[in-house]
């Protein structure tokens, strides 16, 4: 009886304290975010809205393209989106527009009836993942990715497949004797005969190359088509195709060592693009006359009726 009595008075002062240390934090809550407790949100939400190709039956410069619309079109919801790269200063076939969602089939259909317009398509995104593995967690991992070829001289590590006993020697013979893949494919032959890749313009469109990379001797140009603000290979697979074609290691030769290399960036760090990047892209290659176009992107490109007409 006494001990239950003795205790009543403690019992009673925890409670005490906790119900004050609530009321505190309670008032201190409340006190810290008023804006959302007693001001009403009279923020309006975006309309939805998507970017569209329109393209035209002719080259012109964008600025006569834009005055047509805009002269032509009775339609609202619609904006001329203007794209600030290195085509911009030659002629063009055609526009990039963001149309609100509510209103897209009007304004498509209207654009569609123009004279000088071949047609309308969504500017469709591309999404790559052949690098998967330079992220982690959504951010880039350290170092980069493809940028040299190693060689292995333990046989060890093949493993059974379905290829053939050809396959499987030739494989062997190249880690083995570390031969370069120029050799045997008789690059060598033609060097020697003087086709080298001199005063050939290629241009590799990919995730783009460092200015002052040890491998190349004659990179000539390099352009940014993408919206980060970078001209760099931060992944290292644009890296890796230009060596392939024009690299000057000794470990992995490439097969043109003279190319004059042009360098398109055409995807980000997060390996996406779009179609109207690449369709800037390959008109600034045919105004600057580019001999060769090098595409190592993969995707499903071919369902993209801009981007395979323009090829």
């Amino acid at each position: 009886m006494l001990s239950a009595q003795s205790s009543f008075p403690l019992k009673s002062s925890l409670f005490i304290l906790l119900l004050s240390l609530f009321l505190f934090h309670f008032k201190l809550s409340f006190r810290s975010s008023p804006n959302l407790t007693l001001t009403p949100d009279r923020t309006q939400p975006q309309a939805s809205r998507a970017n569209y190709i329109v393209r035209f039956i002719d080259y012109k410069p964008a600025s006569e393209h834009r005055s047509y619309l805009e002269s032509s079109l009775r339609s609202e919801g619609w904006e001329w989106i203007q794209r600030n790269n290195p085509a911009a200063k030659f002629p063009t076939d055609f526009g990039l527009l963001s149309i609100r969602d509510s209103v897209k089939e009007s304004v498509i259909e209207e654009i569609e009836r123009l004279g000088f317009v071949k047609d309308v398509n969504v500017d469709l995104s591309y999404s790559r993942g052949i690098l998967s593995g330079a992220f982690e967690n959504g951010r880039k991992r350290p170092g980069k990715i493809f940028t040299s070829m190693s060689f292995s001289e333990k046989e060890k590590h093949f493993h059974h497949s379905g290829l053939s006993n050809s396959s499987l020697n030739w494989s062997r013979h190249l880690l083995m004797q570390r031969s370069q893949v120029t050799s045997l494919f008789g690059a060598d032959a033609l060097w020697r005969k003087g086709y080298t890749g001199a005063k050939v313009k290629m241009a590799i469109f990919d995730t783009g190359i460092r200015a002052d990379h040890p491998h190349f001797r004659n990179i000539k140009e390099r352009t940014n088509w993408t919206n980060e603000d970078t001209l760099n290979d931060n992944l290292g697979h644009g890296t890796f195709v230009a060596g392939v074609i024009a690299g000057e290691d000794a470990e992995c030769l490439g097969f043109a060592p003279d190319t004059e290399i042009y360098a398109f960036r055409v995807f980000t760090d997060a390996q996406v693009s779009y179609t109207s990047w690449f369709l800037d892209a390959f008109n600034y290659a045919i105004a600057i006359n580019m001999d060769v176009l090098n595409l190592s992107i993969g995707g499903p490109d071919y369902l993209d009726l801009p981007f395979v007409e323009k090829v």
